[in-house]
């Protein structure tokens, strides 16, 4: 599906990000994978013959640093998934400090747009895809995650506008939006959320989360050219949850 290609997945150590890894690497892709704790990523990496940099995607000089070094040895991006992310604990907006928004912009806002001016910047020789995993935060509101809901608004936003920007070369972009999906973030999430788990487990038509692999196959199938005529699109995959 992915063989002989490329695929760099920005925040692998976890959740979606280390399955679509994984799903990658099984498809046939040579993959790089970046993320801030490397003795996890270096345990991934090992386990699929694949390599892992660490790298905190906040650090413009480090970012920067990582794409030399990938040009200088020659290495091609087919695909890329931007998907490093942190939440939040639930609170009302008046109540939060300044800094936890800046921090959730900086990571899951700022840090996807300079990795999409890099990872754009490669693909404009022969194309590409990339995917930005999002949330469904993007398309509603959440009680208490305003900052959260925010960025994740914005990444819809970043992810349409590269579409168009990156069209002319054949770079496709498009995002993911998982809904409640079991993660370490959600497991952070679920002790601040009004009714924790259980409240939000009842508003899933399906009756239950996902699972990382269930997200990450749709991220595997936007990064293979089955999907080549799919641009600019944010697809939900969340049990039914915002028709409901």
């Amino acid at each position: 599906m992915l063989e002989g290609m490329t695929m760099l997945v920005n925040g692998c150590t976890s959740g979606i990000g280390a399955a679509a890894f994984r799903l990658a690497a099984l498809r046939g892709a040579k993959v790089i994978g970046t993320g801030r704790r490397r003795e996890k990523g270096e345990a991934l990496a090992r386990e699929y013959d694949a390599r892992f940099v660490s790298l905190d995607l906040t650090d413009d000089d480090a970012l920067e640093a990582f794409f030399a070094d990938l040009a200088c040895e020659g290495t091609y991006l087919d695909g890329a998934v931007n998907n490093a992310a942190i939440t939040q604990d639930a609170m009302p907006l008046d109540r939060m400090e300044p800094a936890v928004f800046d921090r959730l912009i900086a990571v899951n806002l700022r840090a996807t747009f300079r990795c999409l001016q890099f990872e754009m910047a490669v693909m404009r020789k022969r194309g590409g895809s990339i995917v930005n995993v999002g949330s469904i935060a993007g398309k509603r509101g959440f009680k208490g995650l305003a900052g959260y809901t925010a960025s994740k608004h914005a990444v819809i936003g970043l992810t349409r506008a590269a579409a168009l920007d990156g069209a002319e070369d054949n770079i496709r972009v498009n995002a993911v939006l998982p809904g409640t999906t079991r993660t370490e973030m959600f497991e952070k999430q679920m002790q601040t959320r009004p009714g924790g788990e259980a409240a939000t487990v009842a508003g899933i038509p399906l009756g239950r989360t996902a699972a990382p692999d269930e997200i990450a196959e749709t991220v595997i199938w936007l990064l293979d050219e089955a999907a080549g005529f799919v641009t600019g699109e944010a697809l939900t995959v969340d049990g039914g949850r915002t028709v409901a």
